[in-house]
């Protein structure tokens, strides 16, 4: 028996530049572009050891570096300088040293210089659903 293909192999998968970080959001918002639904599943019980995201070197700065090119790929023109700011923003004020912060900064200036990638926006309709959802494209 042959199953239909699944969200990941149908939207292509995960973008193999970004490596860590954002790549199932990239997937997700992808997904939902295509008319696929996504749920929350709060009863769903998934066991995944507690670690921190430093365990990967560089990993603020590929988080930031790839949240500007999910950005620049995937949000219409108008959203990508309020998306970018407000995670700057946001990813800033959380920081915990200086270092932190350079290599966040570091990583945003990197997404905005290198390429990004194809650019196939999400329809506004997508945008508007994603916002009905709870979860607009800008936080």
């Amino acid at each position: 028996m042959r199953y239909p293909p699944s969200a990941p192999e149908r939207g292509r998968g995960y973008p193999d530049a970004f490596f860590y970080a954002m790549e199932e959001t990239d997937l997700a918002w992808r997904a939902l572009d295509a008319g696929w639904r996504i749920e929350y599943r709060g009863d769903l019980l998934v066991h995944h050891p507690a670690t921190t995201p430093t365990r990967h070197g560089g990993a603020l700065r590929h988080t930031a570096r790839n949240r500007a090119w999910l950005a620049r790929r995937r949000l219409p023109l108008p959203l990508v300088p309020v998306y970018l700011g407000v995670w700057c923003a946001l990813t800033l004020a959380r920081a915990r040293s200086v270092s932190a912060a350079r290599e966040t900064l570091s990583g945003f200036l990197s997404g905005l210089r290198e390429p990004a990638g194809e650019r196939r926006p999400i329809r506004w309709r997508t945008v508007w659903l994603m916002t009905r959802l709870g979860r607009p494209p800008i936080v």
